[in-house]
């Protein structure tokens, strides 16, 4: 999933669990830089595929699990490399209902084991995770039947237009998708927390570092959170 790029602006790779924060972001990301944009939206995995195969950017953001490699291969400078935020696996449910959001693990699963379908994203981060935390609760064949993998954004919109009963994926995806409502939240204590981390190439274009600035900025944590992004705390980093 990649849009066109402008290839006079400031090249970033956005994951697509954030687009819709970053849109918002992008104004205050442009003033910082002194220059335009020009985003690529994929997946998390794919971005990390994208730079290691060698594709130019300025600025990018991905799981900081994937950057080792990418700083190994001498195309991330990782002194510049930070925390931008964690998003928790969730699920979503058409916006019907009572609004109540279920955090318990046994509600959570008694919640995926009377689900007819399930979708989930099976190319991105959001839906390995799912599956090991599946695994870790003891629930994958039960689970296993009702799956629907999916492709980039597909599985929440499968839920919206009726298609599938539950979508999994990251909170910061449901809360910022239409006809859906979040109907769960997975707790620590699954270990399917999502963090992501933003970083830059070697050779910094101007207006790189001041836009890593602004994405690592506390002062948008309030934004964030409105998101289901919560900033790096003492439990995680890089």
């Amino acid at each position: 999933m990649s849009r066109a790029r402008d290839h006079d602006g400031l090249r970033i790779f956005v994951p697509v669990a954030i687009h819709a924060l970053f849109v918002r972001l992008a104004p205050r990301l442009e003033a910082a830089a002194g220059r335009a944009l020009a985003p690529t939206i994929d997946l998390n995995p794919a971005i990390a595929q994208r730079i290691l195969a060698g594709e130019p950017y300025d600025i990018a953001l991905t799981n900081p699990h994937h950057v080792a490699d990418l700083v190994a291969a001498g195309i991330v400078d990782g002194a510049t490399h930070r925390p931008f935020g964690r998003t928790r696996l969730a699920i979503a449910r058409r916006a019907l209902g009572d609004g109540s959001i279920l955090t318990d693990v046994s509600d959570i699963a008694a919640l995926l084991l009377a689900a007819e379908s399930i979708a989930y994203t099976g190319a991105g981060t959001s839906g390995p995770t799912f599956l090991a935390a599946m695994a870790r609760l003891g629930l994958s064949d039960a689970v296993a039947p009702k799956g629907r993998p999916m492709a980039g954004v597909r599985p929440v919109v499968a839920v919206a237009a009726g298609e599938a009963e539950l979508a999994v994926g990251p909170l910061s995806a449901i809360i910022s998708s239409p006809g859906v409502a979040v109907a769960a939240i997975f707790p620590d204590a699954v270990g399917s927390n999502i963090d992501i981390s933003a970083f830059l190439p070697p050779m910094h274009a101007a207006g790189a570092a001041e836009a890593l600035d602004v994405l690592t900025d506390t002062a948008l944590d309030a934004q964030l959170a409105s998101f289901g992004i919560e900033r790096a705390g003492p439990s995680w980093g890089v």
